[in-house]
C-alpha cells in the first residue's frame, strides 16, 4: 500500500552492505533485541488476538480506497481449539497521503471439548453465563475497530510511518481470546528502510492499552493485558498488485509473550483485484496463544483513482 516508487537505495547493487551508516546502525540493534526477547520464558496466561496495523510504503502499488474480505483458519492441535473467520475490511482516503480503515469479523470458534475455563480459569469474571464458558462452539459477530494509517510529515522523521486503531465494545466476550467486547487502544510507528527500488525493511515498536469493557463476564486484569509490540518485516514488490513479504512479530503484555513468523505473497487475480495467501506459526509456547497456526486467504479490490501512479499523473 504506498505511494510511488522511491529512487533512494539503502544497498549497493550487490547488496553487501548499508551506504547509510545511519540506517546500518537500526537494523543491527534491532535484530538483536528481537533475538535476545526469543529466549525469555514465557507466562501461563492468555494474549487476546489483534489483527495486524496496516501501513504505506513507498513502492506499493495498492489504492487508497480498497475492499478487503479475508477467510482466517486458526488452529492448535495440542488444546484442539480452532476457528474459522470472515474479515472485511473498508479502506477509505484520509487527506492527501493517509487512509482510514474500519474492519469487522465474523467468527466461528470450536474449543475442542476444552473450554476457556478449564484452560484459564482466572481470566473469567464474576457473572455467570449459560453454556459458557462451557460450550464448544460459538459463532458470533466479532469486535468492529477503527483506525487510521499514513506517513509522519516532518523532515526528521524520513520514511517514518504511523497507525492508531480503537476496538469499539460490539460483539461477544463468547469469542475470547479471537475477539471480545474489550477497548483496545493501539498506537504504532514503522520505520521504512528501501533497499534498492522494490524491496524494503521495516521496523517497528506499538503500545497496547487493553481498557476492559465493564462487563464481568471476563476479570478485566487477566484477561485484558497491555504491553508493547516489537517487529521486523523484509517486503519485495514485484509490480501492480504483485507482493512477497516475510514477518517477524514480538509481544509483550505484561509478561504474557508471543512470537509469530509469517510468510504472505500477494498476486493479481484481476487488473483492480489481487488475492493474499498468507501462513504465520506462533513460536513461544502453548501457555499463552490463542493459536498454534494462521492460515489466510485475502481478496483485494483497489479503486484506480487512488493509486499512486493516478494521483501523482494528477498532481
Amino acid at each position: 500500500m504506498l505511494f510511488r516508487r522511491s529512487g533512494s537505495c539503502a544497498f549497493d547493487r550487490t547488496g553487501a552492505a548499508l551506504r547509510d551508516p545511519l540506517r546500518y546502525g537500526i537494523i543491527i540493534p534491532g535484530v538483536l533485541v528481537l533475538l535476545l526477547l526469543a529466549v525469555i520464558p514465557s507466562a501461563n496466561a492468555p494474549i487476546l488476538f489483534l489483527d495486524d496495523m496496516p501501513f504505506f510504503a513507498k513502492a506499493d502499488s495498492t489504492s487508497r480506497l480498497a475492499l478487503i474480505t479475508e477467510i482466517n483458519r486458526f488452529e492448535d492441535q495440542k488444546f484442539g481449539w480452532s476457528a474459522n473467520r470472515l474479515l472485511a475490511t473498508i479502506v477509505l482516503p484520509a487527506g492527501e497521503k493517509a487512509v482510514y480503515f474500519v474492519r469487522m469479523p465474523y467468527t466461528s470458534f470450536d474449543h475442542g471439548g476444552v473450554s476457556l475455563k478449564s484452560r484459564w480459569p482466572w481470566v473469567l469474571g464474576n457473572s455467570e453465563v449459560k453454556d459458557w464458558p462451557n460450550g464448544e462452539r460459538v459463532t458470533s459477530f466479532g469486535q468492529l475497530e477503527m483506525g487510521v494509517t499514513g506517513p509522519l510529515n516532518f523532515s526528521f522523521f524520513s520514511d517514518f510511518h504511523y497507525s492508531a486503531a480503537l476496538g469499539l465494545p460490539v460483539g461477544t466476550d463468547r469469542l475470547y481470546p479471537f475477539s471480545s467486547i474489550s477497548m483496545p487502544l493501539r498506537f504504532e510507528f514503522r520505520k521504512n528502510i528501501p533497499w534498492g527500488l522494490s524491496r524494503q525493511i521495516s521496523l517497528q515498536l506499538g503500545y497496547l492499552d487493553n481498557m476492559n469493557s465493564s462487563m464481568d463476564f471476563l476479570n478485566e486484569e487477566s484477561a485484558f493485558p497491555s504491553g508493547f509490540h516489537l517487529g521486523g518485516a523484509f517486503n519485495w514488490y514485484r509490480g501492480r498488485n504483485s507482493r512477497l513479504a516475510m514477518s517477524y512479530d514480538y509481544h509483550n503484555r505484561e509478561g504474557r509473550r508471543s512470537q509469530l513468523v509469517g510468510l504472505q505473497a500477494w498476486v493479481p487475480w484481476t487488473e483492480n483485484g489481487s488475492v493474499g495467501f498468507k501462513a504465520s506459526r506462533e513460536l513461544q509456547g502453548s501457555l499463552d496463544r490463542p493459536a498454534a497456526w494462521y492460515f489466510t486467504v485475502s481478496f483485494r479490490l483497489d479503486s484506480n483513482k487512488y493509486r499512486p501512479n493516478y494521483e501523482t499523473a494528477e498532481a
